[in-house]
């Protein structure tokens, strides 16, 4: 035999009485309340990770506005600016200028932050795909890894026409980092492509 309404509402919240239900109706209007202040910008804000933040910047950098970014991750616009602001605080080693996301689409694969003083690098994969990985298998890659790396994004110096295609990038020679920072490493046949960011002062 079928339950009735009132014996549903019975097994559900124990109760049929009017008051006791209001009550309950009350707590749980103040519990989402509190569970959605506790999910709200403010205190997410912090636990973005740095693939999150790469891919706020790989959004913006294909087009999409902040306030599409911003609902997209379900926080404020200025939350979003924050990311961003952090993104270019990549290290606390003064050494280390720059960054490079190496990116898969909007997918960050591998971050290699440069220290140009010493001639070092270190990386951190983000992605088990080794062809996705700037440097493959190489966990520890030496300073000549990183040139190989960089020449492998960019146009070979021995193309026809170089020195017309540096012209109009507006570069006086050939330098892959230069290239790179014009072209950022996109090459034809994959959708992979380097972001380059620079520290900014704190």
């Amino acid at each position: 035999m079928a339950e009735t309404f009132e014996q549903q509402i019975l097994n559900v919240f124990g109760t049929t009485d009017i008051k006791k239900l209001r009550r309950i109706s009350d707590d749980a209007a103040k519990y989402r309340k509190a569970t959605t202040s506790i999910k709200s910008p403010a205190g997410r804000k912090n636990s973005f990770t740095n693939a999150q933040r790469a891919q706020i910047l790989a959004l913006q950098a294909s087009g999409m506005d902040i306030v599409k970014i911003a609902r997209t991750y379900n926080v404020s616009r200025q939350t979003i600016y924050n990311q961003i602001n952090q993104a270019h605080h990549f290290s606390n080693d003064p050494d280390v200028q720059m960054r490079m996301n190496f990116m898969n689409r909007d997918q960050l694969c591998t971050a290699i932050d440069i220290d140009f003083k010493h001639e070092k690098i270190k990386i951190c994969n983000y992605t088990n795909q080794i062809p996705l990985r700037a440097f493959g298998i190489i966990e520890n890659p030496t300073w000549n890894d990183f040139e190989r790396f960089l020449e492998d994004r960019c146009f070979p110096k021995s193309r026809d026409h170089a020195k017309t295609i540096l012209k109009e990038m507006q570069l006086p020679f050939y330098d892959p980092l230069l290239i790179v920072e014009k072209t950022h490493g996109r090459m034809a046949g994959d959708h992979q492509w380097i972001m380059i960011l620079k520290k900014e002062d704190q």
